[in-house]
């Protein structure tokens, strides 16, 4: 019996030590990075970037899988059969919010947490150079006195384009009229055309017609003033008093839920380490809509994420989608 107990015991010990061990060894194999969008894309570009410069300060090779089917089904569900263990990651995008939400969506949300948050982009809403609309005060006046709601285009319902627009305008107490596009380059296109009044996007995509006299900014949203080529001078609506929680297209990491502690916190700090590198620096300044927005706070942002959630959910509704 006694020689029973010692041997339980050492097994004990030794299942133990085995998952400690693995813990502090990783990462010692290859790791795979699972993003939801097609090569090619802006976000592709991130992620292959992402994937470089983490394998150079984790010291092993990422590899990106493109797993766009299925409204990100096709990647969660990849990740989510695969062991807690680290070694495989899920692009967090704000769009995930959307895809989480629809009936289609296979796996448990409550399965995955946001080990990190890296950076947010940024949106501008414009108009045709040829608008009336000169500023924001403009077209904030013409929405009060308008018989009808102004039409202000975006991307899909439950896009961050969309959610934008609603807490703007909820904020801001103007009614407005809501015009989906499957892109945002569709609204920039019909608002260059006249056929919409206003529209929403990124200012990579605006900026050509800006600097061209053809269309002109109104409003950054953010939440602070940016030093960035073409937005430094911009208002933001907490100029005009326009203060509320804003909801931003945001790049990090999903793990799936149970992954140890320990390496969740030593991505953090490869990425930590990584916003620090040239390559990042020349990243940042090749893309004036990204602005570094890091934390490592898995617990806050995996609950920034479940409110996201629910915040779309409402939208989608609204929107007629669910």
């Amino acid at each position: 019996m006694r020689i029973a107990s010692l041997v339980a015991a050492g097994t004990m010990i030794l299942s133990l030590v085995g998952p400690a061990n693995a813990q502090k060894n990783w990462p010692d194999k290859p790791i795979e990075f699972v993003c939801a969008t097609s090569p090619g894309s802006g976000a592709a570009n991130w992620c292959l970037l992402v994937s470089e410069l983490l394998g150079e300060k984790l010291g092993v090779p990422i590899e990106v899988l493109f797993k766009p089917a299925g409204a990100g089904n096709e990647g969660a569900t990849y990740v989510n059969e695969r062991p807690a263990d680290g070694y495989t990651w899920l692009q967090r995008n704000t769009s995930y919010g959307g895809y989480m939400n629809l009936p289609t969506f296979r796996p448990d949300p409550n399965d995955f947490e946001v080990a990190v948050e890296v950076e947010k982009f940024l949106y501008v809403l414009a108009v045709n150079a040829d608008s009336p609309y000169e500023t924001w005060d403009d077209l904030a006046k013409a929405m009060k006195e308008a018989g009808e709601p102004i039409p202000v285009a975006a991307n899909k319902p439950g896009s961050v384009h969309h959610l934008h627009l609603v807490k703007l305008f909820e904020a801001a107490g103007l009614e407005w009229t809501y015009v989906p596009y499957d892109g945002a380059g569709g609204a920039m296109r019909d608002t260059l055309g006249g056929h919409i009044d206003v529209a929403i996007g990124p200012p990579g995509i605006w900026q050509p017609h800006v600097d061209a006299g053809t269309a002109r900014y109104l409003l950054l949203i953010n939440e602070e003033h940016v030093d960035r080529p073409g937005l430094s001078d911009l208002p933001i609506p907490s100029d005009f008093g326009i203060d509320y929680e804003m909801i931003h297209q945001v790049q990090g990491i999903f793990t799936k839920a149970g992954t140890p502690q320990m390496i969740n916190d030593k991505i953090a700090e490869a990425f930590e380490a990584a916003m620090k590198s040239e390559r990042y620096a020349e990243y940042l300044e090749a893309n004036q809509h990204v602005v570094p927005a890091f934390s490592a706070d898995m617990e806050k942002n995996t609950e920034r994420f479940r409110t996201l959630l629910d915040t779309m959910k409402t939208a989608l509704k609204n929107a007629g989608v669910l």
